[in-house]
């Protein structure tokens, strides 16, 4: 066991971690790296030792606010990543954010609370990921969460957990989006009560939030790294230092520390682990610091002069993601959220949410959902028979899975002319047939990775998406909006901003909607995989006890281990595999 040392819960300076012993080291303070520092803590005969490359959440006043998260996009919160030119997307390049904070990219996301489907982990287990099943990880997404009801929006409160420490609920909905659940179900889509259910996401639903009583984002950074557990004199929290390699014993076969720095100006330190080193630095930074390592494909390592510690040429390989495109729809004015785009208006807003926790600024900025099968022939008709190499794969993870998701935001995510007003609803492929990969461009840790996420690359991906978009517009037509929003019966201007969603569903051609997907797409920043769980070093990085192939007391935990990709937002699944793996390890030290 290594010492237990009494300084500060925040560390700033490495150099006061140098040359001193830990039992774990846990490499990055993202959503699993904040789980696994509480529960591996617990046990205060050990001493936990956790370090994030950015700063604390505490004082980040646009992480607290759940409206206010666009703001901390391309901030010092964010790793600013850019992507390749996208083929697919005319050669456009697609920022790709993550977050580079305590909390990792659940303090600058949207605040989506969802299991995703129960085949997904299903799946995982018949692809080898022994352990991982939906009956296995079911506790684990209960565990965390305390659950605050809505009056407005019951659930079924078997299926909720209520003594965790994550708090959920269902925070502002306006009253746009409540109509637009109605007009979904007026196209064919059944209404569910709750996405987060052994029966899955299908369906039209109001969104479940990490959003906690004061109406403040709950974060895994605000939930797990409580002021209480910050109080660990076990617990060493290091903050704005960069990992920059993993060290190993001298025959290459354990992880035995860590270098780390301030920036690329200062001195680089050394800390030793005398248990594990666990990289939960993300689907990007993990595989990313890998590479640097020694760990990854050795033929690329080799060109870098980067000494190949281990073989495993899947590293950095398997990068899924989701991709959107934001459609814009005008809407007549006083029924939208847009108003707040004007600084006076929305003093009234902030005001409310500083005194009460209450209103607009609670909203996650994307309230309602529907999860659909892009074969669903009761949506989709006659098209649903495509299945050709040209047209739809079914990549679902089972028949009760969906491969579409379509959500609806109450303001433009795009700016607008002046007083103009406008909702967005995100059509959205959550298991995409495209997949990507990452690289590194040198062998210094200061350069950021060359990332490929291959958006779009497969052709049923585009088949998906259009019907995405096509479904989208049929919803906005529905009589149910009619009052509400301001369409036009029709519109060829593809360069305008309310185009497609001026558009006549019936007479939008296949060609324009295409180029303009091509011209639009972003992402959803759910990247995962990138050091997925699997059966051998041959076609995977991690086991099913997710620790590296060939590398003894070095573990990945974090969305890279995704053997494949989750129909859904991937925060929960994160948080539940991050509290199943710190029970694996401690039953193992037992």
């Amino acid at each position: 066991m290594g010492a237990s040392f009494s300084q500060p819960a925040y560390v700033s300076n490495p150099s006061e971690l140098a040359d001193k012993l830990y039992d774990y080291i846990i490499i990055g303070g993202g959503t699993a790296g904040c789980v696994l520092a509480s529960r591996l803590s617990e046990d205060l005969n050990v001493t936990v030792l956790l370090v994030e490359a950015g700063g604390s959440h505490e004082k980040v006043t646009s992480s607290k606010i759940p409206l206010a998260y666009p703001q901390l996009l391309k901030s010092k919160q964010d790793w600013c990543y850019v992507t390749e030119p996208q083929l697919a997307l005319n050669g456009r390049q697609i920022n790709y954010p993550r977050g580079k904070m305590l909390g990792g990219s659940a303090s600058i996301n949207a605040l989506v609370y969802h299991h995703c489907s129960p085949s997904d982990f299903d799946e995982w287990e018949r692809k080898g990921a022994k352990g991982w099943s939906y009956k296995s990880l079911a506790p684990y997404l209960r565990r965390s969460e305390i659950f605050t009801p809505n009056i407005a929006y019951p659930v079924d409160m078997e299926h909720r957990g209520t003594t965790g420490v994550w708090h959920t609920t269902y925070s502002y909905m306006h009253d746009i989006c409540n109509k637009w659940i109605g007009a979904a179900e007026a196209v064919g889509i059944p209404r569910i009560p709750d996405l987060n259910t052994p029966r899955g996401s299908l369906g039209v639903t109001n969104f479940p939030t990490f959003v906690d009583q004061k109406g403040q984002r709950s974060s895994p950074a605000t939930a797990f790294l409580s002021k209480d557990v910050l109080k660990r004199k076990n617990l060493t929290v290091a903050i704005s230092t960069l990992t920059t390699r993993i060290l190993f014993s001298s025959d290459g076969n354990h992880a035995t520390g860590i270098e780390f720095v301030k920036d690329a100006t200062s001195p680089r330190y050394q800390i030793s682990a005398n248990r594990e080193i666990i990289l939960a630095a993300g689907a990007i930074n993990s595989p990313h610091l890998l590479m640097l390592s020694g760990i990854g494909n050795k033929e690329e390592l080799k060109k870098l002069n980067i000494a190949v510690v281990k073989h495993l040429p899947h590293v950095g390989r398997n990068l899924l993601d989701h991709p959107m495109v934001p459609v814009i729809f005008r809407a007549r004015d006083g029924y939208t959220l847009d108003y707040m785009q004007e600084p006076i208006k929305a003093i009234p807003v902030m005001l409310r949410w500083f005194l009460t926790g209450r209103g607009p600024a609670t909203s996650n900025g994307g309230e309602a959902v529907a999860f659909v099968r892009s074969d669903d022939k009761t949506l989709f008709g006659s098209q649903a028979n495509d299945g050709d190499s040209t047209g739809l794969i079914d990549n679902t993870s089972g028949s009760d899975a969906p491969d579409l998701e379509i959500a609806l935001a109450p303001a433009s995510l795009r700016p607008l002319p002046r007083s103009n007003n406008g909702i967005t609803i995100i059509p959205m492929l959550v298991r995409p047939v495209s997949t990507g990969h990452l690289s590194l461009v040198s062998s210094s840790p200061f350069d950021k990775p060359s990332i490929d996420p291959g958006f779009m690359a497969n052709p049923a991906d585009m088949y998906m998406m259009k019907r995405g978009v096509r479904l989208a517009l049929q919803t906005a037509r529905s009589l149910v909006l009619k009052s509400m929003l301001d369409l036009k019966s029709d519109s060829k201007d593809t360069q305008d901003i309310y185009w497609p969603g001026d558009a006549d569903p019936d007479n939008i051609s296949d060609t324009d909607l295409e180029e303009w997907i091509r011209n639009n797409c972003e992402t959803v920043n759910h990247c995962a995989g990138t050091a997925r769980m699997g059966n051998s070093e041959e076609d995977s990085v991690v086991d099913s006890n997710l620790k590296v192939w060939g590398i003894n007391n070095l573990r990945v935990v974090d969305a890279s281990v995704f053997p494949t990709m989750v129909s859904g937002h991937p925060t929960a699944p994160i948080v539940a595999i991050a509290e199943r793996i710190s029970d694996l390890i401690m039953k193992d030290t037992k």
